[in-house]
């Protein structure tokens, strides 16, 4: 019986081995060039011009991206697909010259910001607040309102349920991006 368990042992080890060395590679390595649309904390976004990719960069950068890139970057990602995000394994940012066009190897800059917008202003109540934003009720609309460029993930340090605020910014992606949030008068 001690035999014939220890057989069955090594057969369901040596299948599992056989099937994991023979079963194909999930990830590929993937090069996008294109410029950042939007940047947070451990990731940014990229228009290549044929699609948008959520990019992770926490591998290369930490919590630290918009310490390295911005928005209106233009740059080249190698890096890999898991769970419909883009594992950066690399970051070139350059910006393409007649020297450079011809060359494999892209000079670095630092592309300025582009404002896409004018910016506007609102005036609200704050009904809901999380780490990186908050909800503001107008009176006549309610905004999700991305704060990560002013306070990262402290948002909830700075403001809470109930402040009247006023905020400006531009909208992006169904969100309100915050540029500056001070205290509102209380309305009569």
């Amino acid at each position: 019986m001690r035999q014939g368990l220890l057989g069955l042992g090594l057969t369901i080890a040596t299948t599992v081995f056989v099937v994991s060395a023979c079963a194909p590679s999930q990830a590929q390595t993937q090069t996008y060039t294109g410029r950042v649309e939007r940047v947070w904390e451990d990731g940014f976004r990229l228009d290549t011009g044929d699609r948008t990719l959520t990019v992770d960069s926490w591998d290369l950068y930490g919590d630290n991206t918009p310490d390295q890139i911005e928005v209106g970057d233009r740059l080249t990602v190698t890096g890999e697909f898991d769970d419909g995000e883009f594992d950066a394994l690399s970051v070139t940012l350059f910006a393409p010259t007649e020297a450079t066009a011809a060359t494999p190897d892209p000079a670095p800059v630092t592309a300025p910001v582009q404002q896409l917008q004018s910016p506007t202003t609102y005036t609200g109540r704050v009904e809901r607040v999380w780490e990186d934003g908050f909800r503001l009720d107008t009176g006549d609309r309610t905004l999700t309102v991305d704060s990560w460029d002013l306070y990262g993930d402290n948002t909830p340090a700075q403001i809470e349920v109930g402040d009247r605020l006023t905020v400006t910014g531009e909208f992006d992606d169904g969100e309100f991006d915050a540029l500056s949030v001070t205290p509102a008068a209380e309305s009569n």
